[in-house]
Protein backbone atom coordinates (compact mmCIF):
# COMPACT_ATOMS: atom_id res chain seq x y z
CA UNK A 1 0.00 0.00 0.00
CA UNK A 2 2.97 2.35 0.49
CA UNK A 3 3.67 2.16 -3.25
CA UNK A 4 0.03 2.91 -4.02
CA UNK A 5 0.12 5.80 -1.58
CA UNK A 6 3.18 7.37 -3.21
CA UNK A 7 1.78 6.92 -6.72
CA UNK A 8 -1.58 8.29 -5.71
CA UNK A 9 -0.10 11.43 -4.18
CA UNK A 10 1.03 12.69 -7.58
CA UNK A 11 -2.52 12.60 -8.98
CA UNK A 12 -4.49 14.48 -6.34
CA UNK A 13 -6.03 17.85 -7.08
CA UNK A 14 -5.14 19.97 -4.05
CA UNK A 15 -8.01 22.37 -4.39
CA UNK A 16 -11.01 20.10 -4.98
CA UNK A 17 -12.06 17.57 -2.38
CA UNK A 18 -14.39 15.60 -4.64
CA UNK A 19 -11.70 15.07 -7.25
CA UNK A 20 -9.23 14.11 -4.55
CA UNK A 21 -11.68 11.57 -3.16
CA UNK A 22 -12.24 10.17 -6.64
CA UNK A 23 -8.53 9.69 -7.25
CA UNK A 24 -8.06 8.00 -3.89
CA UNK A 25 -10.81 5.54 -4.74
CA UNK A 26 -9.35 4.84 -8.18
CA UNK A 27 -5.87 4.25 -6.78
CA UNK A 28 -7.26 1.77 -4.26
CA UNK A 29 -9.49 -0.13 -6.70
CA UNK A 30 -6.86 -2.79 -7.34
CA UNK A 31 -6.69 -3.37 -3.59
CA UNK A 32 -10.47 -3.46 -3.18
CA UNK A 33 -11.46 -5.53 -6.20
CA UNK A 34 -8.23 -7.31 -6.97
CA UNK A 35 -6.96 -9.07 -3.88
CA UNK A 36 -10.43 -9.90 -2.58
CA UNK A 37 -12.13 -11.27 -5.70
CA UNK A 38 -10.97 -14.82 -5.11
CA UNK A 39 -12.39 -14.84 -1.60
CA UNK A 40 -15.64 -13.24 -2.74
CA UNK A 41 -16.19 -15.94 -5.36
CA UNK A 42 -15.36 -19.00 -3.27
CA UNK A 43 -18.85 -19.60 -1.95
CA UNK A 44 -20.96 -22.26 -3.68
CA UNK A 45 -24.24 -21.07 -2.22
CA UNK A 46 -26.80 -20.30 -4.92
CA UNK A 47 -29.45 -17.65 -4.42
CA UNK A 48 -31.97 -15.64 -6.41
CA UNK A 49 -31.24 -12.02 -7.25
CA UNK A 50 -34.18 -9.66 -7.32
CA UNK A 51 -34.90 -6.33 -8.99
CA UNK A 52 -32.04 -3.92 -9.61
CA UNK A 53 -29.46 -6.48 -8.55
CA UNK A 54 -30.03 -8.33 -11.82
CA UNK A 55 -28.74 -5.40 -13.87
CA UNK A 56 -25.30 -5.66 -15.41
CA UNK A 57 -22.49 -3.20 -14.97
CA UNK A 58 -22.95 -2.16 -18.59
CA UNK A 59 -26.59 -1.31 -17.92
CA UNK A 60 -25.61 0.61 -14.80
CA UNK A 61 -22.93 2.58 -16.64
CA UNK A 62 -25.38 3.55 -19.38
CA UNK A 63 -27.92 4.64 -16.78
CA UNK A 64 -25.32 6.86 -15.12
CA UNK A 65 -24.95 8.66 -18.45
CA UNK A 66 -28.55 8.87 -19.66
CA UNK A 67 -31.01 7.96 -16.91
CA UNK A 68 -30.06 9.41 -13.49
CA UNK A 69 -33.25 8.22 -11.72
CA UNK A 70 -32.57 4.64 -12.83
CA UNK A 71 -28.91 4.94 -11.86
CA UNK A 72 -30.01 6.16 -8.42
CA UNK A 73 -32.19 3.03 -8.14
CA UNK A 74 -29.19 0.84 -8.92
CA UNK A 75 -27.07 2.64 -6.34
CA UNK A 76 -29.92 2.28 -3.88
CA UNK A 77 -29.69 -1.47 -4.37
CA UNK A 78 -25.96 -1.35 -3.51
CA UNK A 79 -26.63 0.72 -0.39
CA UNK A 80 -29.46 -1.60 0.63
CA UNK A 81 -27.21 -4.60 0.16
CA UNK A 82 -24.58 -3.03 2.40
CA UNK A 83 -27.19 -2.19 5.02
CA UNK A 84 -28.36 -5.81 5.00
CA UNK A 85 -24.76 -6.92 5.36
CA UNK A 86 -24.44 -4.68 8.41
CA UNK A 87 -27.34 -6.63 9.87
CA UNK A 88 -26.28 -10.16 8.98
CA UNK A 89 -22.48 -10.23 8.77
CA UNK A 90 -20.94 -11.29 12.11
CA UNK A 91 -19.16 -8.69 14.23
CA UNK A 92 -20.33 -5.89 11.96
CA UNK A 93 -21.99 -2.60 12.86
CA UNK A 94 -21.02 -0.54 9.79
CA UNK A 95 -19.13 -1.89 6.78
CA UNK A 96 -18.54 1.57 5.32
CA UNK A 97 -17.90 3.74 8.37
CA UNK A 98 -16.58 6.83 6.57
CA UNK A 99 -17.65 6.31 2.96
CA UNK A 100 -20.24 8.72 1.56
CA UNK A 101 -22.79 7.66 -1.08
CA UNK A 102 -20.72 9.65 -3.58
CA UNK A 103 -17.58 7.70 -2.72
CA UNK A 104 -19.41 4.37 -3.05
CA UNK A 105 -20.76 5.50 -6.42
CA UNK A 106 -17.21 6.26 -7.58
CA UNK A 107 -16.07 2.77 -6.57
CA UNK A 108 -18.96 1.14 -8.43
CA UNK A 109 -18.45 3.42 -11.46
CA UNK A 110 -14.80 2.50 -11.83
CA UNK A 111 -15.35 -1.21 -11.30
CA UNK A 112 -18.19 -1.34 -13.80
CA UNK A 113 -16.11 0.41 -16.45
CA UNK A 114 -13.56 -2.38 -16.10
CA UNK A 115 -16.00 -5.30 -15.78
CA UNK A 116 -19.08 -4.50 -17.86
CA UNK A 117 -20.51 -8.02 -17.68
CA UNK A 118 -20.57 -8.24 -13.88
CA UNK A 119 -23.97 -8.09 -12.25
CA UNK A 120 -24.66 -5.50 -9.58
CA UNK A 121 -25.37 -8.22 -7.02
CA UNK A 122 -21.85 -9.58 -7.61
CA UNK A 123 -20.39 -6.09 -7.33
CA UNK A 124 -22.23 -5.54 -4.06
CA UNK A 125 -20.95 -8.82 -2.60
CA UNK A 126 -17.39 -8.03 -3.63
CA UNK A 127 -17.78 -4.64 -2.00
CA UNK A 128 -18.89 -6.32 1.23
CA UNK A 129 -15.78 -8.50 1.27
CA UNK A 130 -13.49 -5.60 0.34
CA UNK A 131 -14.82 -3.39 3.11
CA UNK A 132 -14.49 -5.99 5.86
CA UNK A 133 -11.03 -4.82 7.02
CA UNK A 134 -12.37 -1.27 7.44
CA UNK A 135 -15.66 -2.07 9.18
CA UNK A 136 -16.79 -1.06 12.64
CA UNK A 137 -17.48 -4.21 14.59
CA UNK A 138 -19.63 -2.48 17.21
CA UNK A 139 -21.70 0.67 17.66
CA UNK A 140 -19.94 4.00 18.00
CA UNK A 141 -21.10 7.55 18.60
CA UNK A 142 -20.91 10.12 15.83
CA UNK A 143 -18.71 13.15 16.53
CA UNK A 144 -18.84 16.42 14.60
CA UNK A 145 -15.40 17.66 13.59
CA UNK A 146 -15.50 21.30 12.49
CA UNK A 147 -12.81 23.59 11.16
CA UNK A 148 -14.01 26.97 9.91
CA UNK A 149 -16.90 26.37 7.52
CA UNK A 150 -15.95 22.71 7.00
CA UNK A 151 -17.48 19.98 9.11
CA UNK A 152 -17.92 16.21 8.98
CA UNK A 153 -19.60 13.61 11.15
CA UNK A 154 -17.21 10.80 12.02
CA UNK A 155 -17.58 7.81 14.30
CA UNK A 156 -15.67 8.16 17.56
CA UNK A 157 -13.88 4.88 16.90
CA UNK A 158 -12.78 6.07 13.45
CA UNK A 159 -11.37 9.23 15.02
CA UNK A 160 -9.41 7.00 17.39
CA UNK A 161 -8.03 5.09 14.41
CA UNK A 162 -7.10 8.37 12.77
CA UNK A 163 -5.42 9.63 15.94
CA UNK A 164 -3.43 6.41 16.20
CA UNK A 165 -2.22 6.69 12.61
CA UNK A 166 -1.37 10.37 12.98
CA UNK A 167 0.58 9.57 16.15
CA UNK A 168 2.51 6.82 14.35
CA UNK A 169 3.59 9.44 11.82
CA UNK A 170 4.68 11.82 14.56
CA UNK A 171 1.93 14.31 13.72
CA UNK A 172 -0.24 13.97 16.81
CA UNK A 173 0.83 13.90 20.46
CA UNK A 174 -2.55 14.37 22.10
CA UNK A 175 -4.79 11.89 23.86
CA UNK A 176 -6.20 9.24 21.54
CA UNK A 177 -9.71 9.60 22.86
CA UNK A 178 -11.86 9.74 19.72
CA UNK A 179 -12.75 13.38 20.35
CA UNK A 180 -12.39 16.51 18.27
CA UNK A 181 -9.75 19.01 19.35
CA UNK A 182 -7.68 21.81 17.91
CA UNK A 183 -4.59 19.61 18.19
CA UNK A 184 -6.31 16.81 16.26
CA UNK A 185 -7.44 19.16 13.49
CA UNK A 186 -3.93 20.65 13.25
CA UNK A 187 -2.53 17.13 12.82
CA UNK A 188 -5.12 16.35 10.15
CA UNK A 189 -4.20 19.54 8.29
CA UNK A 190 -0.51 18.67 8.42
CA UNK A 191 -1.21 15.18 7.10
CA UNK A 192 -3.36 16.59 4.30
CA UNK A 193 -0.53 18.91 3.37
CA UNK A 194 1.97 16.04 3.24
CA UNK A 195 -0.45 13.85 1.27
CA UNK A 196 -1.28 16.68 -1.17
CA UNK A 197 -4.97 16.60 -0.24
CA UNK A 198 -7.37 19.48 0.25
CA UNK A 199 -6.26 21.10 3.52
CA UNK A 200 -9.69 21.34 5.12
CA UNK A 201 -8.54 20.38 8.61
CA UNK A 202 -11.33 17.81 8.90
CA UNK A 203 -11.05 14.02 8.37
CA UNK A 204 -13.04 13.82 5.14
CA UNK A 205 -13.41 10.76 2.90
CA UNK A 206 -10.21 11.31 0.92
CA UNK A 207 -8.15 11.93 4.05
CA UNK A 208 -9.42 8.84 5.84
CA UNK A 209 -8.85 6.66 2.75
CA UNK A 210 -5.18 7.59 2.63
CA UNK A 211 -4.57 7.81 6.38
CA UNK A 212 -6.19 4.50 7.29
CA UNK A 213 -4.66 2.53 4.39
CA UNK A 214 -0.94 2.89 5.18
Amino acid sequence: MNELFRAGQKTYDRGRLRLAAAMVVIVLLSFLFGSVVARADTTEHQFAVEGAGRASCATYTEARKSNPPQAARYLGFIEGYLTAANRYEPNTFDLTPWHTPEALALIVDQHCKQAASDGLAMVAQRLVVAMMPHRLASESELVEVREGDKSVLVYEKIIRRAQNQLARRGLFAGERDGKDSQEFRAAVTRFQQLAKLDQSGVPDVATLWVLLNP
